[in-house]
């Protein structure tokens, strides 16, 4: 079973609070911010899926949406090279939120069975503020993205770990991102759009793994302008190579306002 772990934050109480009155589950109602369910790894640790879901905002559509991504822990790519997404972005849309979450674990029990996916592994560490498992309404979306951190300690790491650090960077992009930097941005951002490096430091603080580094950024990113960190999970399965996951969120300009989805960023640590 995954456990809950406390988190260490960089915030200071007053602000915390300040969040957590503003962004609580009495507030929390559809809008375009995604909340994710965990559904666990392989045996092997080969394999790692969760799904994200939400209600797109008041755009062409108010569609519910459910995206399962079924990730190979040793490339770090998906399963059949792309999430399984349901969303009807029609302006008649009817589809709703329990349908589409219904239709997507419909087409992700086959391969979640050949995998035997289930839910086992460890949480070793959260930012509880980030509220994961809420629909957090997209008008308390741009508080959340700025108190969000940039990195997390795991408690009751077997792999050494004592910080997984994330930065922003600039990256190659396709998409014109020019519209999603603001004004402090360094750098010329030309051709680019913002990407991140995730860093594993050991228990002396030094980085020893990079998990992962944009090279480039994919349009399906919608041209980020902040990621945080939100949870990181293990699994070590008898045998084999110790699994690290972590989730991070990732904000983007939506409709009416900021967006949130998550990014699962994998690996096999020898």
């Amino acid at each position: 079973m995954f456990a809950a772990v406390r988190i260490i934050g960089r915030f200071a109480l007053p602000l915390v609070m300040g969040v957590v009155l503003a962004i609580s589950a009495g507030t929390a109602q559809a809008g375009d911010a995604a909340a994710r369910r965990i559904i666990g790894f392989s045996p092997d640790g080969a394999y790692f899926a969760f799904e994200q879901y939400g209600t797109l905002d008041a755009g062409a559509s108010d569609s519910g949406w459910s995206q399962i991504d079924i990730i190979d822990t040793r490339t770090d790519e998906f399963v059949g090279g792309k999430p399984i997404l349901v969303v009807d972005n029609s302006e008649e849309a009817t589809l709703t939120l329990e349908q589409a979450r219904a239709q997507a674990a419909a087409q992700a029990a086959p391969v979640l069975a050949r995998y035997a996916i289930a839910s086992q592994g460890e949480q070793t560490a959260s930012d509880k503020f980030t509220f994961p498992g809420e629909m957090v309404a997209y008008n308390d979306i741009s508080r959340l993205e700025q108190v969000s951190q940039k990195w997390l300690s795991p408690l009751y790491d077997e792999t050494g770990i004592s910080t997984i650090q994330l930065d922003e960077i600039l990256a190659a992009s396709t998409s014109d991102c020019s519209a999603s930097f603001d004004a402090t941005q360094q750098g010329d951002t030309s051709g680019k759009a913002l990407g991140f490096r995730l860093t594993l430091q050991g228990q002396d603080g030094k980085p020893f793994k990079i998990l992962h580094e944009d090279k480039a950024v994919p349009g399906s990113r919608n041209c980020p302008t902040s990621y945080s960190l939100s949870e990181s999970y293990e699994f070590i399965p008898a045998g084999k190579p110790a699994v690290i996951v972590v989730l991070l969120q990732r904000f983007s300009q939506g409709f009416e306002g900021r967006d949130r989805r998550f990014l699962a960023v994998t690996g096999q640590l020898r």
